[in-house]
């Protein structure tokens, strides 16, 4: 995971872009069977338009001496992605109209990507680190900044695993950008499609998007209506690289199944987390399943708040490959989880001899796991509630649950029914 970092993180990459073309073929590289979409510019979905290939090719600030102030050879994020091109002298105040830095972030460059998602915004634009513009004596400048632009197709990469269930579960990431966002979450979302096919005849399907943020999946969506049909729900791989703690993201109608089973991986993992709303952290991708006109359902994985976020300063040597590691793990358990849930319903119409059976917690001995296996446990099975609605019930994790209702199942006291994913598309 950390080599497939160091490997696209030079590629300059911004929805439509040469870098991002260079990208995807790293993807298929990666996963032969993924299927690259190819969306042309100039195509429209509702206000959306693909916009053009833009790239860099020149771009460069000097004094009135002929000293270079900053370049993209020092840093491509001095010229703003989608910038218009410019030659001129201007003042440090007809500079600051177009320009953007960071205090938090003092001597790092910013990623500005308003001129790429600003739909009026149609000006060219650079970044400074902050202190250097401060330190910056009034004067005049000379700006030069030549960019390409032409028609191109804006790619996504789908990668789909057929299970015995149609239902899929959707696992997304943004390509483009810089490197724990979100790179970070593409290459954990390559290692978990690897994991999951070589697991046989796994119950759901799945389905990888790596994608320019915003832009791929409304396109995808749009003109994909059968790949979407079935998805139940998201899971969205975000800075997973580095950052201040883990962060589970709620989906936006709270407590769905999703939630929970991402919880118990969470626990499994034994991952100190946090709990944050559906518009905390970083929102990403699965606010466009989540239109009120869509309502697919998604929860977030991410490490948040992290330093470095949209600054010259994302780069490999920030990512931790014990974070990736954590990440894949977890997402491994969600996975198991989700292929292992099911519904128990009791077979016989009075209840078993527990002591019999060997199925019972002595209250003298553990009166916390009698209250939670033999009560909370066991009277919520009503052929309604899966494995993973008894862990969150009675406050054990799910592979507690698991093991403790199998060995009802062995002894023939209950039948497994699948669950059953409700239509939260309203």
């Amino acid at each position: 995971m950390i080599s497939l970092v160091q490997e696209i993180f030079p590629l300059p990459r911004m929805i439509n872009s040469p870098g991002m073309d260079r990208a995807f073929d790293i993807v298929k590289r990666e996963l032969p069977a993924a299927v690259i979409h190819e969306f042309p510019s100039g195509s429209e979905c509702g206000d959306w338009i693909v916009p053009e290939s833009w790239q860099v090719i020149e771009g460069q600030m000097k004094d009135s001496s002929g000293k270079i102030v900053a370049s993209i050879d020092e840093n491509l994020l001095f010229v703003a992605p989608y910038s218009e091109p410019v030659e001129g002298w201007f003042t440090k105040e007809d500079i600051r109209k177009h320009l953007r830095t960071r205090p938090d972030r003092a001597n790092a460059f910013a990623l500005e990507h308003r001129n790429a998602y600003n739909y009026k915004l149609v000006d060219w634009g650079i970044t400074l680190p902050h202190n250097r513009w401060i330190d910056l004596p009034e004067g005049r400048y000379h700006i030069h900044v030549e960019v390409e632009r032409k028609p191109s197709t804006m790619k996504l990469a789908e990668y789909f695993l057929e299970g015995l269930r149609t239902e899929t579960i959707c696992i997304c990431a943004h390509v483009d950008e810089l490197c724990n966002d979100d790179l970070s979450g593409c290459v954990v979302a390559i290692e978990l499609m690897r994991k999951i096919a070589r697991q046989p005849n796994h119950t759901y399907s799945y389905q990888m998007l790596l994608a320019p943020e915003m832009f791929g999946p409304i396109f995808f969506i749009h003109n994909n209506p059968g790949r979407i049909r079935d998805i139940v729900g998201v899971l969205n791989l975000e800075t997973v690289g580095a950052g201040r703690e883990w962060c589970l993201k709620k989906a936006l109608k709270g407590g769905h199944r999703l939630e929970d089973t991402l919880r118990s991986a969470l626990q499994k993992a034994q991952l100190p987390f946090r709990e944050i709303d559906f518009f905390e952290g970083y929102g990403n991708d699965e606010r466009v399943f989540a239109w009120p006109t869509r309502g697919i359902p998604g929860v977030s994985i991410q490490r948040f708040p992290f330093d470095q976020y949209h600054t010259s300063d994302d780069t490999p040597e920030i990512v931790d490959k014990n974070y990736l590691q954590q990440a894949l793990t977890l997402c491994g358990y969600f996975v198991d989880i989700l292929e292992n849930d099911y519904v128990p319903e009791y077979t016989q119409p009075i209840q078993p001899w527990l002591t019999k059976r060997g199925l019972y917690y002595e209250s003298i001995d553990n009166v916390e796991d009698n209250h939670k296996f033999n009560n909370l446990t066991l009277f919520n099975i009503n052929g309604k509630n899966s494995v993973i609605d008894l862990a969150q019930k009675s406050g054990l994790t799910f592979f507690q649950i698991y093991e403790y209702v199998e060995k009802f199942a062995d002894q023939g006291l209950i039948r497994k029914h699948p669950v059953q994913w409700g239509d939260d598309r309203k």
